[in-house]
Order: C-alpha cells, then structure tokens, then sequence
C-alpha cells in the first residue's frame, strides 16, 4: 500500500500578500552569517559553537525595526549559556494571542577546507547557487526569518 498526501496549493495570508524577498538584503546578510560559520562549527567535545557571533549580525540586521528605533518589533536576546545565546523576535498582532513561532539553530556542523571545492567559510555565487558551510542548514535559514520579520516590520501588516 503505498500514501500519497493531496499536494495543496499554499496560500499566504491576505495581509502577507505582496511580501517579497529582497534578495540583494538576504545574500548581504547570508554573507556575514557564512563568515561566522568557522567560529559557529559544534562537535560536541571538541567545538563549542559562539552562537553569539551569529545573534549579533541578526539583532543588528533588525535593530531598526525595533521598538528601540521606533518599530514594531520586539528582539530579545536571551543568553543562558555564555556566548549561546537564542534571539526571540515577537511581532505584534491585534490581540495577544501567539500567530506563529518560526525557529532555527545558528550552529553548524564541522568543515573541513581541504575537502571542499571552495572556501566553507566564505560565501561563493556561482550562477543561481550559493555556496559555503551553513547555506542550507541552517545559516541561510537565520538569514531568511532574519529578513522576513525586517519585511514584515516594513510592511507593517495586520495580523489577528
């Protein structure tokens, strides 16, 4: 017997539509995070991620969208391990009721440079693909919430 899930089209929510990616923002951004990755490697026993490196460029990315600066974000770092902090990012919605939680790792697992075609810890483009330790797990998926609560800050929907 096999399953197969009835594949649903996915629609975003009426207040997220016309939301798009800025692309040169998040490859920006995807840089910095990849430079980091040599220092965010974990191998438990032998490397200890400095997640706060990773943190850093994320609170910095949406200090303007803060509601320090004037925005509607709330970002929180919260360190409960020296140098392993989480970063809790809340934006509003018309009631105090929890819309949705999105959430990452910022560590990554250990690269080796001599068995890599190009530098792990630098971003390299080639065409349409991205390159370097992190990019798909999980330092580009930093990068993309990062740059999808900056959007929504700017955009400023309503969300019940």
């Amino acid at each position: 017997m096999s399953y197969t899930a009835a594949a649903k089209p996915i629609v975003p929510h009426p207040a997220l539509e016309g939301l798009t990616l800025d692309q040169e923002a998040f490859v920006n951004l995807l840089r910095k995070l990849i430079s980091e990755s040599e220092h965010v490697q974990n191998n438990p026993g032998q490397l200890v991620p400095e997640e706060g490196r990773i943190a850093k460029h994320v609170v910095d990315e949406l200090r303007p969208f803060s509601t320090e600066a004037g925005g509607p974000l709330k970002v929180e770092l919260l360190e409960y391990v020296k140098n392993r902090p989480n970063v809790k990012i809340t934006y509003p919605g018309k009631t105090d009721k929890t819309v949705g939680i999105i959430g990452s790792h910022m560590d990554v697992v250990p690269a080796n440079p001599e068995s890599w075609k190009r530098n792990p810890f630098e971003l390299t483009i080639e065409g349409d693909r991205l390159y370097g330790r992190g990019t798909t797990d999980c330092l580009g998926h930093v990068a993309m919430i990062t740059r999808l609560m900056a959007d929504l800050a700017k955009a400023k929907p309503e969300l019940e």
